[in-house]
């Protein structure tokens, strides 16, 4: 990615009515560990539980030095209720960015509260405008039907299910694809 768009990523505003997305900051600590420590989320972000503070604070670390990850934070209380991360995909010359794929994860006190379906659509569209990216791909577990719903409410389309590798747990997952129009946003 170029240095252009990387700024570009680190001052956008991505807004909704209830929510908005800002970087990671040293203060999210606390509830970095909660993500990282509930047992349903780490099974649905497909990576191991928190055993150490010194885990909670490597993870920070990573997700303060992305770009591409964001807290989900409530716009009056400033409370983080979640985070979603994306990483680029390149193109087979290993240099051109074709699209993102996306991870998410909401608190278990912020969940059913309709979160990622309002807030991916202004996630998608600022990325779309900004780095000129259409292409957006997410996976769940089938056993993750809320995540699901969240997707296609977003409007996500279901494209295929694979089975992952054995070192990656070796459960189903289905795909999901957004194609984010320069005619018109997403809502």
């Amino acid at each position: 990615m170029s240095d252009n768009h990387t700024k570009e990523l680190l001052w956008m505003q991505i807004k909704t009515e209830k929510n908005e997305l800002r970087h990671f900051q040293a203060t999210d600590e606390a509830t970095v560990y909660q993500i990282g420590c509930n047992q349903e989320i780490v099974t649905q972000l497909n990576m191991p539980a928190f055993q150490s503070k010194q885990e909670t604070q490597s993870f920070l670390g990573m997700l303060m030095a992305d770009e591409d990850a964001w807290a989900i934070v409530d716009r009056i209380t400033r409370a983080v209720k979640g985070l979603i991360m994306l990483a680029p995909t390149l193109g087979d010359d290993g240099q051109t960015l074709v699209a993102y794929e996306l991870s998410f994860a909401i608190l278990p006190a912020y969940q059913r509260q309709g979160i990622i379906s309002a807030i991916l659509p202004a996630t998608l569209q600022a990325y779309a405008q900004t780095t000129g990216v259409k292409t957006y791909n997410a996976a769940c577990f089938l056993t993750n039907q809320a995540s699901q719903a969240s997707l296609l409410k977003a409007q996500f389309t279901k494209t295929y299910q694979t089975q992952l590798p054995a070192y990656l747990g070796g459960q189903r997952v289905q795909y999901y694809r957004c194609i984010v129009s320069a005619s018109k946003s997403i809502k």
